[in-house]
């Protein structure tokens, strides 16, 4: 080994000095970049499971709304503006649609921006992605 290299491993291993070496440094840099990578997908997971739960409440929400109005109106269609009428609000950023608003096929669909994909209630009350 040549006298040059041996200084500089002196220099990553050196423990005649106080404080830490290089490789002892970048060891824990590593260590913690990989801590963080791991906290950032459980937020994000957290933060997908967070909407699809809103979707669910909004969706069986308004579905409960819809029944409420077949109720008063057998051969109705219900529509955005009528669920609104009837006390429906949806959750912030999800956007929902009606699909279908008819008392034998209420369809409707729920969108939010920290979820990927669209999910839907059918006729029966059960919520589904699409």
């Amino acid at each position: 080994m040549s006298k040059h290299r041996s200084h500089h491993m002196g220099l990553l291993l050196r423990r005649d000095r106080q404080g830490f070496t290089v490789l002892e440094l970048l060891v824990v840099v590593l260590i913690i970049g990989i801590l963080a990578t791991i906290a950032i997908t459980v937020l994000l997971s957290f933060k997908e499971k967070a909407g699809v739960c809103t979707l669910t409440s909004d969706l069986k929400s308004a579905y409960k709304v819809s029944v409420l109005y077949h109720t008063d109106h057998l051969n109705g269609t219900v529509t955005f503006d009528i669920l609104r009428a009837y006390g429906f609000r949806p959750s912030k950023n999800v956007d929902l649609n009606v699909v279908d608003g008819g008392a034998e096929s209420i369809n409707m669909t729920a969108t939010h921006p920290n979820v990927t994909g669209v999910y839907e209630i059918d006729e029966d009350g059960y919520v589904s992605e699409q």
